[in-house]
């Protein structure tokens, strides 16, 4: 990578790894809260919905949060998920929450995620049972077998666990909460891959893989640690920089 694309990485990455950040974007609800474990619920819920359009991602995340209200915790140990008025539909017809997902797999995730408070203080303990040492697949092992989230022995490039962990790992205490500090270490996340992501980190040279994989995904963190060594997915700000920088240039 040449010196005059690390310097455009690292403005952009400045310029956009800021507050004004957050009222635009999904991580908005997790800062709602102050309490750990409400905020690694309210994160996790909220990627786990971020498919499509983010109007739509921010209209559900908002109606969900509205469901929770001011304790995600407590919604999901007093079992609040089983009253929303969604849970019942008339025989026949499909019980459907958002997109693909029905309210069956919401119940399901918040279940698994009950189980998991019921044994650990907090999410971050829970994935650091799980022998793999990829944080994405940690997740993957701990939540496995529940609708959305990508199968162990699949190339998904898992864009949405990426940017949970990236929220909860990140530690400059701006955009990201950085309340991890025990099993995962910022140099250690993988940048969140999405098409955006992927067709700009072609362009600029950062990987030659057409797919995106897993793989491309541990490709793109590899080549950012050029620029940011110790915390590659401050690039993820810089790459959604260079992408709105581009279309205001058009």
């Amino acid at each position: 990578m040449d010196e005059q694309i690390k310097e455009k990485l690292r403005q952009w990455a400045k310029e956009y790894n800021v507050d004004a950040f957050i009222p635009d974007d999904p991580v908005q609800f997790p800062h709602r809260y102050t309490e750990k474990k409400d905020i690694e619920i309210s994160a996790f819920l909220t990627s786990w919905i971020s498919y499509g359009r983010r109007e739509l991602i921010l209209r559900k995340a908002n109606e969900l949060h509205a469901a929770m209200g001011p304790s995600p915790y407590r919604w999901i140990m007093d079992e609040g998920y089983k009253e929303l008025s969604g849970n019942t539909v008339e025989s026949g017809k499909r019980d459907t929450f958002y997109r693909f997902y029905t309210y069956s797999h919401l119940r399901q995730l918040c279940e698994r995620m009950r189980n998991i408070y019921g044994k650990y203080d907090s999410l971050e303990d829970a994935l650091a049972t799980s022998p793999y040492p990829n944080p994405v697949t940690k997740i993957q092992d701990v939540f496995r077998d529940i609708e959305g989230i990508p199968v162990l022995t699949g190339t998904s490039a898992c864009k949405r666990l990426a940017m949970f962990l990236r929220w909860m790992v990140r530690k400059d205490g701006i955009v990201d909460f950085g309340i991890w500090g025990t099993s995962i270490r910022p140099h250690e996340l993988i940048i969140p891959l999405d098409t955006h992501v992927h067709q700009i980190s072609l362009e600029l040279g950062l990987t030659n893989q057409k797919n995106a994989t897993l793989k491309t995904a541990v490709e793109i963190t590899e080549a950012l640690k050029e620029v940011f060594p110790d915390d590659p997915c401050l690039g993820d700000f810089a790459l959604f920089g260079y992408d709105i920088n581009r279309k205001t240039t058009l």
